[in-house]
């Protein structure tokens, strides 16, 4: 789909910030709770803030890049 955004795509522009799971999920087109699991098993690479589950964007672009 020609209108569709991937990471790939986003994450030159993106500034130097933190993802939320909701946010992220919305990028790679999956439920928030598949982006919950997969940072609870290690999957993807995320990192708490306090109580939440953040996700660098450069983190994880390389991560889907290793893929």
């Amino acid at each position: 789909m020609a209108d569709q955004r991937d990471l790939y795509d986003v994450e030159p522009v993106m500034p130097a910030t933190q993802l939320a799971a909701t946010q992220l999920a919305s990028v790679l087109a999956v439920s928030r709770i598949v982006i919950y699991k997969l940072a609870q098993r290690g999957r993807i690479p995320s990192f708490r803030v306090g109580t939440c589950v953040r996700f660098d964007p450069r983190a994880v672009a390389n991560w889907l890049r290793s893929q």
